[in-house]
């Protein structure tokens, strides 16, 4: 099993947003929250990527706390706001350094279009283009595990479909993806097991 996580809590504003919330991934699998604006799924994304402390539970990556493998773990969080002063080749190159990890393959990176992104400033990009340049960093690595935030969101129809096939080849090498989407035709693309947020559970 690739993700476990075991009785995930988290209050935000007084309101307790995941209440106990348990899920399994195993290798080669994606999973795809659905949900209500509003249920926590970008809360529970932002907890498993660390941006969040919880305030109770447990998540392991492959037996080790995920705490302790964040190297392994690419996001995407939905804003895809990463600092506006770098170009995106600047944003892989810092994440490649933090994680100590190596860039994603040029065919990859060729293929979210990085002859128009490399050199371009992330300020001046559309929510499109942005969202393709944290997916190129979010892949540094590569990573055992990605989480996304609305991955879809911004994106044209190419670029939509080389998403769902760098995905795919993604979750045939073996490794594990969590998404957070309203995007039926997206998770059915990828075949994601899909489940619901309520009421801070899956």
């Amino acid at each position: 099993m690739s993700l476990l996580v075991t009785g995930l809590r988290k209050r935000l504003g007084g309101r307790e947003v995941l209440r106990g919330l348990d899920c399994a991934i195993a290798d080669g699998e994606c999973l795809a929250v659905f949900g209500a604006n509003g249920a926590g799924k970008s809360t529970l994304l932002a907890t498993l990527a660390g941006m969040l402390d919880a305030d109770a539970g447990h998540a392991e990556l492959d037996g080790a706390p995920l705490v302790a493998a964040r190297a392994d773990v690419g996001w995407v969080p939905e804003s895809a706001d990463p600092p506006p002063h770098l170009s995106a080749d600047e944003l892989v190159e810092l994440v490649a350094a933090l994680r100590r990890r190596s860039r994603p393959p040029a065919d990859t990176l060729t293929r979210l279009g990085w002859s128009e992104l490399a050199a371009r400033r992330i300020g001046a990009m559309s929510l499109g283009q942005r969202r393709r340049a944290c997916l190129g960093a979010a892949l540094v690595g590569p990573p055992r595990l990605l989480l996304l935030d609305e991955p879809t969101n911004g994106l044209d129809a190419s670029a939509h479909q080389t998403l769902c096939e760098l995905l795919r080849e993604y979750l045939d090498s073996g490794r594990s993806a969590l998404v957070a989407t309203h995007d039926s035709a997206f998770a059915a693309a990828i075949g994601a097991r899909i489940v619901t947020l309520t009421d801070g559970r899956l």
